[in-house]
């Protein structure tokens, strides 16, 4: 029984002096040694783990290694590791770990287990073989990867549609939030008056007092550090605004502290300046001058689009102004000039029948054009009299559900009339289609239209085909004609209005340059769309598309 227990302390002593002299070894190495017992509880450190890690021994000993986890690496590396070292085997690979700053970095680590004389595992030693080289890269990596987020977190600010100053606000606060650039919560961005050569703060982050805001509510060009910067287009770097004497404006309550200020430019034009706070006499980070130039850029460039969609609205609702006005201008001349050019038709009328024995042919062919301009003028009257309803919003299209065919039908025989004085023929091709709800009084106005154009820009001996067919939920209808056809271009301007082309009617009929305008007016009000399919000197073909539901 005694030489039991003195074989037991026997061993506990040559395991302890073991350890000691493993720890005093590890003291005389260049690489960064720990020792854990077999739970992973730091009992030693040497000193160039010390100067490796930041952590003395008084921070980890007694402590898990656990404190040296990055968070780059999932629990499942280190299971792999731990099941490798309990079967007695020596791990080794690269690990990610982390410093007492909380910095990550990698090294290559070498873990083997030592065994008691009962061949159980009473620790691990560590060896970290980590270089300069690569500690350097690995944190230029991070630094690197931070810079790319804090740019990507300001570009997607900077596309919302908050409010301007709540947007470059919001921009300014992610910069600050780089912590290599080590700027205090105080910072800032002013809009450049290039006609009165001034710079107007817009918007502040952080706390500044209320005499901040009166004596640097404008700064000239030229003026202090962002007047100068103004001037300059340069970025400037300020160590303590009390020793720079560049800084010349100061207010009473200001403490120490220094600047960068960074000119917003967009496309090389100053749009204004940005100011950041920092500590007085900073460590400076190399980068930050690349950086925040490039962060720069974009808050410019997105000033620069906020002030074109102002100038652009702006312009739209000057536009729609002008449109209204128009609309009523066209409104009230065509209403007020009808009725004159109706009794102007009424006597032309009277005047060429009753007078048609008694005067001379020259007289005769006076009337017929007083009596043709007058008949002229009251459709292009008429037809401004609907383009201003339309545009007002005072046409309503009245729907009811119906057939089209028939009214096609009806409309085609009307207007065969007319072509017969051309010896045109007019040839339908109607297909079944579906019953459905639109204005009929509006649908008989756009399905002349195209039939009178037809019949007007067709030559004589010619055939217009007459089509309707169901595609898909659209009932389509379309006039086909054999004219001279249209280019490209004029294919792009046809339904706008007072439109001239180079087609010109085959019987000098007149038109006004309003009535496709009206068709697509009346479609688009059905919720439909209008169209031409046509080729120079192949004729034409004009349709539009109704929904059937």
């Amino acid at each position: 029984m005694v030489y039991l227990k003195w074989k037991v302390k026997a061993m506990k002593e040559l395991d302890l002096f073991k350890r000691q002299k493993l720890s005093r070894i590890s003291d005389s190495f260049p690489e960064a040694i720990y020792i854990t017992d077999p739970d992973g509880v730091i009992s030693h450190v040497n000193p160039a783990f010390e100067l490796l890690t930041g952590f003395r021994a008084d921070d980890v000993v007694g402590k898990s290694d656990r404190i040296l986890k990055s968070g780059h690496h999932p629990e499942s590396f280190y299971n792999s590791v731990w099941e490798v070292l309990m079967s007695g085997n020596i791990w080794s690979g690269q690990m990610v770990s982390r410093k007492r700053d909380g910095a990550a970095f990698p090294a290559d680590v070498t873990i083997f287990p030592i065994a008691d004389p009962a061949d159980r595992i009473s620790h691990f030693v560590a060896i970290l073989h980590g270089t300069t080289d690569q500690l350097q890269a690995h944190e230029e990596t991070l630094r690197r990867n931070m810079e790319y987020t804090a740019l990507h977190n300001v570009s997607k600010i900077l596309q919302t549609h908050d409010p301007l100053p709540q947007m470059l606000s919001r921009a300014v606060e992610e910069i600050i939030r780089l912590s290599e650039l080590r700027i205090e919560y105080k910072a800032g961005v002013f809009i450049a008056d290039h006609e009165n050569q001034v710079l107007r703060l817009f918007t502040t982050v952080g706390d500044f007092p209320e005499e901040f805001h009166r004596l640097d509510a404008e700064v000239p060009f030229g003026e202090c550090l962002c007047g100068r910067v103004a001037m300059s287009g340069e970025m400037l770097v300020s160590n303590n605004c009390f020793s720079d004497p560049r800084h010349e404006r100061k207010y009473d309550g200001m403490t120490a502290h220094g600047h960068y200020i960074i000119p917003l430019k967009s496309r090389d034009k100053l749009v204004g300046v940005l100011f950041l706070y920092t500590s007085s006499n900073p460590s400076w980070y190399e980068r930050s001058p690349e950086i925040l130039k490039s962060m720069g850029g974009l808050i410019a460039d997105a000033i620069e689009h906020r002030r074109a969609e102002a100038i652009i609205q702006e312009q739209n609702e000057t536009l729609t102004k002008m449109n209204d006005l128009k609309n009523k201008f066209l409104g009230i001349a065509a209403h007020d000039l009808r009725n004159p050019v109706y009794v102007i038709r009424t006597f032309s009328e009277a005047l060429r029948d009753e007078c048609a024995q008694g005067v001379s042919d020259k007289h005769r062919r006076y009337f017929d054009k007083i009596y043709n301009a007058s008949g002229h003028m009251i459709h292009l009257l008429e037809n401004l009299l609907d383009i201003s309803k339309i545009e007002q919003g005072k046409i309503e299209i009245n729907r009811m559900m119906q057939d089209i065919n028939p009214i096609i039908e009806e409309q085609v025989s009307l207007n065969q009339i007319v072509a017969n004085k051309k010896n045109i023929r007019i040839r339908q091709n109607l297909a079944e289609v579906p019953p459905f709800r639109f204005d009929k009084d509006a649908l008989i106005q756009a399905i002349n239209n195209f039939l009178s154009n037809a019949i007007k820009f067709s030559p004589p001996d010619s055939t217009v085909l007459v089509s309707t067919e169901l595609q898909g939920d659209k009932i389509q209808f379309s006039v086909k004609d054999e004219g001279a056809g249209l280019s490209e271009e004029e294919q792009k301007l046809l339904f706008g209005e007072f439109q001239t082309l180079s087609s010109k009617p085959t019987g000098q009929e007149k038109v006004t340059g309003l009535g496709l305008a009206i068709v697509k007016k009346i479609i688009t009000l059905h919720g439909g769309e209008v169209g031409v399919v046509s080729r120079s000197g192949k004729g034409s073909t004009f349709y539009f598309l109704l929904p059937v539901k």
